[in-house]
């Protein structure tokens, strides 16, 4: 499995290459790269709304700055949520280059991160739910630290469980999925989902009970089917 360092080594990924005299809606799959030398604008200022009108006004190396300021936190929500570092690091690439093309949809009146990490979720829960379409086997899955010191038995069996709770939250409405995804394998606190998803923190906890009942009810009723 190959490894990646977010984001010190963001610039050496294939996809982040200079894109300085491409037309901006084409240029999204090489954003990061820069000149030798150069500094741009919006580094110096420093705010990610500089950063955002910079890369409106056509600076592509402005991107850049952006990927090293949130691209550690993108690849371990998207790791947390795909448990694979590659499917993670194609779910952060993703991530980076849909958010590069709704840029002029973000509003620099609110924080840029948890705009950031909304989209990186769903970049990220539509790669577990495609995985889950493709019904890829139980011994794919990757290894937590727990099962590698695990014996084979324990490990099958973690496995399974880890499926079977992937597939019920796929069958969850998205907002559930993310709720718990940001809450249970991103471990962020309420008020941390409420600021990534946007949506006030009632409404968080009232996704959250929902979502946990429902899941049980669909887990319950899976092994229930299993035993019949």
């Amino acid at each position: 499995m190959r490894k990646h360092a977010w984001p010190s080594q963001v610039r050496s990924m294939e996809w982040a290459e200079n894109t300085r005299n491409t037309a901006p809606d084409h240029r999204v799959e090489r954003v990061t790269g820069r000149g030798p030398g150069r500094v741009t604008e919006a580094r110096l200022t420093g705010t990610d709304q500089d950063v955002v009108r910079a890369c409106l006004a056509g600076d592509a190396d402005a991107y850049a700055t952006l990927v090293e300021r949130y691209g550690g936190r993108v690849y371990n929500i998207a790791l947390r949520i795909t448990g694979d570092a590659d499917a993670a690091n194609d779910c952060a690439q993703e991530a980076f280059i849909r958010a590069y093309r709704a840029l002029h949809q973000y509003d620099p009146a609110l924080p840029l991160g948890p705009w950031l990490y909304r989209i990186t979720t769903n970049a990220s829960l539509n790669h577990v739910r495609r995985w889950h379409a493709h019904e890829a086997p139980v011994d794919e899955l990757p290894e937590s630290p727990e099962e590698q010191d695990a014996g084979p038995e324990a490990t099958a069996l973690r496995r399974e469980e880890l499926g079977e709770v992937v597939a019920a939250m796929a069958e969850l409405p998205a907002a559930y999925r993310a709720a718990l995804t940001l809450r249970h394998m991103q471990q962020l606190s309420y008020q941390e989902v409420a600021d990534a998803l946007d949506i006030p923190l009632g409404t968080v906890k009232t996704h959250l009970h929902r979502a946990r009942a429902a899941l049980r009810v669909r887990l319950a009723a899976r092994s229930k089917g299993r035993s019949a």
